[in-house]
């Protein structure tokens, strides 16, 4: 389950009381995999429920980076977060991203990357060399990985 595709669990506008249904309804459902990705990972630690302990199971949490700035800023924050899937969301990629920073300081790393160009009418390009360094950048540090689009502009051009 893709949760809150167009909306960020860890916004601190979310109603705490919408948020604590959220969590027992994944608790409610170890079945399904929850997908939660956030551009607010600083957030997380204070928001998530009281039971998260190593994290729970069946949610593969994951953050949206665009840049190397916010590849550098936030995926050490990933790493330092018990999850039982960590995740990264790489669209619209914006430029070349290096994830040399991740691992973390005990030895956590990032399971899956998911990659995509921009759409809609004024999309910036996406370079196909970007997507084929991610490619073997995850290759190499055992990431799985996912190409969705090119976004507005064909085959990276």
């Amino acid at each position: 389950m893709f949760c809150a595709s167009l909306a960020d669990v860890f916004d601190n506008s979310v109603d705490l009381a919408w948020r604590a249904d959220l969590w027992a309804l994944v608790r409610d459902t170890p079945h399904l995999d929850w997908l939660v990705l956030t551009k607010r990972i600083g957030n997380v630690s204070a928001m998530l429920p009281a039971d998260w302990g190593c994290g729970y199971g069946n949610v593969w949490l994951g953050i949206s980076v665009v840049s190397q700035d916010e590849a550098d800023r936030d995926i050490p924050k990933l790493l330092c977060l018990p999850a039982a899937v960590r995740w990264l969301s790489l669209e619209p990629l914006l430029g070349s991203v290096s994830l040399q920073s991740a691992t973390g300081p005990f030895g956590e790393t990032l399971d899956w990357a998911v990659v995509g160009g921009e759409s809609g009418p004024h999309a910036r390009p996406m370079k196909a060399e970007w997507v084929h360094d991610l490619r073997a950048q995850c290759g190499t540090l055992a990431i799985a990985f996912f190409f969705k689009q090119w976004g507005g502009h064909e085959n990276g051009k």
